[in-house]
């Protein structure tokens, strides 16, 4: 059996396909260390990001593996975005943190509730692994690539401005790693 991939371009509704999606911001000092690989956290907010690859266009980017994204290109005032989103509520863990100079990013695999206590251990699996790799070489080829103007500019900055299931504390809203509840 082989593993699935992920697939690039506008998301659609298929059983087992995971597709990548980039949400670029400028992190405040401290809180790039909070996601540890192997960390489960719940975002209780909508989360929003783009399904269109491009270059960094703020320092540091989320790479989020998905098959429940929910695109939102025609309802979107701007539909040149891609803007996808998560309902609120949803469950990431970490799969991978790269950096290089300035750059960063964060690569999270987004998890059913149903599935968080099988997730929570001290190894990634095997899928879990090659996602991880695969974010390796789009971080890379992030590095390479001009950012898109579509996500160069403030109005779409300002809506990522907040950190993934980080609270104004500077904490986790809700997180777990290892088989045991670190922050509420």
């Amino acid at each position: 059996m082989s593993l699935p991939k992920i697939q690039s371009g506008v998301p659609q509704s298929v059983p087992g396909r995971f597709y990548a999606f980039y949400r670029d911001t400028s992190l405040f000092p401290g809180l790039l260390p909070l996601y540890e690989v192997g960390t489960i956290f719940r975002e209780p907010t909508l989360c929003d990001a783009t399904y269109k690859f491009g270059g960094f266009a703020a320092p540091h980017r989320y790479l989020i593996v998905s098959a429940g994204a929910t695109c939102l290109d025609a309802l979107c005032p701007s539909p040149e975005w891609g803007l996808c989103v998560w309902l609120p509520g949803r469950l990431f863990k970490v799969i991978g943190v790269h950096r290089q100079d300035d750059f960063s990013q964060v690569t999270l695999l987004e998890i059913d509730e149903n599935q968080r206590e099988a997730c929570t251990t001290a190894q990634l699996s095997e899928m879990e692994a090659q996602f991880a790799e695969q974010g390796a070489q789009q971080f890379e080829a992030a590095l390479e690539t001009a950012a898109l103007p579509e996500h160069a500019n403030r109005a779409w900055l300002d809506r990522l401005a907040y950190p993934v299931g980080i609270n104004n504390q500077g904490r986790f809203f809700e997180s777990w790693r290892h088989r045991v509840a670190i922050g509420r």
